[in-house]
Order: C-alpha cells, then sequence, then structure tokens
C-alpha cells in the first residue's frame, strides 16, 4: 500500500510543477504545505480515499457576450474558435478585457491562480480561499459555484471550453451553455494525482468534447461521455496544449536521467508521430491561428528562455527580459505576446505587448509597486 507521507510528498512536487508550468500561476511553498496536511488530516479521516489537491484558478473574461446568461435560458450560439477571448489581466479585483474595457469581480488577487476566458464572456474563477470554481456573468455578477477537487481548471486553446475535476468526473463548461456537461466516471487509483492537461470538442451534451488525462507525469488516457480510453502514443509524453484545429498536440517529453527539462515537441495524435522535437523548448502553447508556438522554462515563480518558435520549432523571436523577471506569459493574439515583468525586489511591475516580428515591447499596464516576484505575480494573465 502507498504511504501516506509519499503520496503527499508527491503531490507537492506536483502542485509545485504544475503552478510553474501554467502562465501565470506560482504558488508558495506555504499553500503547497497548508494543502499538503489538509490531505493528510483527510486520508487519516477517510481511511481510503482519493488525494484532494488544490492548486488553481480561473478567471474567464467577458469579450464576446454582453449581459448574462442565465440558467432558464436555452444554449447561446457559440462563436467560432476566430473569436477567442485571448487576453484579459486580473489585478486589483478587476479584470481588464482584450478590448480595453474593464469588470470588477471583486475577487482577492492572493486567491486567484489562473485566468482564463470563456469566449461567450463568462468568467470563471477557481478560489482557493473557498475551493471552489465561482462563475460570473459577463458584468461581474456571480451566478454558479461548482466544487473542484484538485483545484486546477484547464481551457482549451479556442478558449470555447473549461474543464475541472471533481472526484472521478471531469465536468465541462461549454461557451454559450448554461451548466456544465459531467463526463464519464473514472475509476480512482491509490497514489496518482489526475490531471486535465487538455479539452477538446464541441457539443459536450451529445457527447462531442473529451479531456486528455495524466498522471502528473504523462499522459495516461481521454474521457468523454462515453467513457474512459487509453491513448496510446509512440513515446512516453505529456500533453502541453492542442492545436485549435485540434489536429496536432504540443507535447513534454520525458526528461532523461539528471535532466530537469526533457524536450519539447509537437505530435500528430492519429498518425502515432512526433512532428518536431526540440530540447530549447518547454511548455509550448499554440497561438490562436496555430502558427507559433510560446516556450518558456519555469522555475521559482518565474520563466527563463522565453522564445516564440514556428511549427518545425525554429526560434522566430527570443523574447529578452533583461534584467527583469517573468512571472506570466500568454498570447494576446496571432501575433502578439503578453509578458508580466518584475524587477528583483518586486518595485515595479509591467505587463508588457511584444511583437513577433520585431520592435520594442510596449507597456500596456503598470508601473506599480508589489510583492516578491518569486512568490507572487501582482498581475494575472489569462491563459
Amino acid at each position: 500500500m502507498t504511504n501516506p507521507d509519499q503520496i503527499t510528498q508527491r503531490l507537492g512536487e506536483e502542485l509545485r510543477a504544475r503552478a510553474d508550468h501554467l502562465y501565470g500561476t506560482p504558488i508558495t511553498f506555504d499553500a503547497v504545505r497548508g494543502q499538503a496536511h489538509r490531505i493528510r488530516r483527510r486520508r487519516r479521516v477517510a481511511a481510503a480515499g482519493a488525494i484532494a489537491a488544490a492548486v488553481a484558478v480561473v478567471a474567464a473574461v467577458p469579450a464576446v457576450l454582453s449581459g448574462s446568461l442565465d440558467r432558464a435560458d436555452g444554449p447561446q450560439p457559440a462563436p467560432s474558435p476566430a473569436q477567442s477571448a485571448h487576453t484579459a489581466t486580473l489585478h486589483g479585483g478587476t479584470v481588464t478585457l482584450a478590448d480595453g474595457g474593464t469588470v470588477h469581480i471583486g475577487v482577492a488577487d492572493e486567491d486567484v491562480t489562473q485566468l482564463g476566458v470563456l469566449t461567450d464572456g463568462r468568467m470563471l474563477v477557481a478560489d482557493q480561499a473557498k475551493q471552489a470554481i465561482e462563475v460570473f456573468t459577463p458584468d461581474g455578477s456571480m451566478t454558479a459555484t461548482y466544487p473542484s477537487d484538485p483545484l486546477l481548471v484547464t481551457m482549451s486553446s479556442t478558449d470555447h471550453l473549461a474543464a475541472w475535476l471533481d472526484g472521478s468526473r471531469v465536468h465541462v463548461l461549454e461557451s454559450g451553455v448554461a451548466e456544465p456537461v459531467a463526463l464519464a466516471h473514472m475509476s480512482e487509483v491509490a497514489g496518482t494525482v489526475p490531471m486535465v492537461d487538455a479539452v477538446t470538442g464541441d457539443h459536450c451534451a451529445d457527447g462531442g468534447c473529451q479531456a486528455i488525462l495524466s498522471d502528473g507525469t504523462r499522459t495516461t488516457g481521454e474521457v468523454s461521455t462515453d467513457g474512459v480510453s487509453e491513448v496510446p502514443t509512440s513515446e512516453p509524453l505529456r500533453v502541453t496544449d492542442v492545436s485549435p484545429d485540434g489536429k496536432t498536440w504540443a507535447v513534454a517529453f520525458l526528461p532523461g536521467e539528471n535532466e530537469q527539462y526533457g524536450c519539447g515537441g509537437l505530435y500528430d495524435p492519429v498518425a502515432h508521430q512526433v512532428l518536431a522535437r526540440s530540447c530549447s523548448t518547454n511548455a509550448l502553447q499554440f497561438a490562436p491561428d496555430g502558427r507559433h508556438l510560446l516556450s518558456g522554462f519555469f522555475e521559482n515563480g518565474s520563466i527563463s528562455r522565453v522564445t516564440v518558435v514556428d511549427r518545425d520549432l525554429r526560434v522566430v523571436r527570443q523574447l529578452d527580459t533583461g534584467k527583469q523577471l517573468a512571472t506570466q506569459l500568454a498570447w494576446a493574439d496571432d501575433s502578439h505576446v503578453l509578458m508580466v515583468l518584475a524587477d528583483l525586489a518586486g518595485t515595479h511591475w509591467t505587463v508588457e505587448r511584444v511583437a513577433v516580428d520585431g520592435g520594442d515591447p510596449e507597456t500596456i499596464a503598470g508601473p506599480i509597486p508589489g510583492g516578491n516576484p518569486e512568490m507572487m505575480s501582482e498581475y494575472k494573465l489569462s491563459e
């Protein structure tokens, strides 16, 4: 039987790795340690059960809809992938949208560890303090709360879907649909930390959505409303993103002995074929149009070696942060990247917009004073 302390240690390691990997989601050791203590206590009470964890928050931002989506309303037509809601910024409990508009959602910044955007304008916040996913209407009013364990939200590459795990089921909230759809039950395996690494598809209520799962190290399977299936791959890997057309995976290959990072790559899941591989890339994320990918190496709450690469994983632009630390990265649109930057003392925080094809960065927020950039981020960007 797996030792509970070993499980807790593994959970802590995974949470830190997950938080470093997520764009804009640094998490403190105290937060991990506190959650691990709660998990250990629950295991003693329950004797056997799934590991519980909490790490993340998504605040999804209104960019298309105006007004609220009432539970009594019928499903609204979903926007096309071209209308994806990149990218919003959270600071001071207020979300600044891609079009410059603002919405106050009244959440404490320190409780938010992820920011995401649904194309229908609804905002989702996974609140660490409340251990729940909170859904807000485009005007900032809370409309629903859902439990999540572990507290992680995964957005689709088109911002059309948001997925989270609660117990043995993945729940998917679809743009234009009032209620989330629960995918098939998954068997619980002692000692593992299930992760939803990607979510794809549409018309979830009709069985058209799938969540790609991992054990925190490698991709293990896929779940839909019909059931759970294995995902055969040509070698061990973990999905970091899916192209907007759903045909290509961005992946991380397992690191070798004495290696901190594995290589990054692109993978064809139908042909079971590696399309490109580069050990100079990490945590690859597709641009909204799928033509480029963003790469960064995440460690200790900051990001280094930030580059934009093409579909052959050749460097298109290196994003130099100078003497500052980058704490978050995200695609602003097809041809621009957003970076949250801070000096080492955390006294000077800005959000910079950088064009893929060259030119000087443009400051779009700040400067403001703040905290230690290795422990937190004053600005949080949507995925």
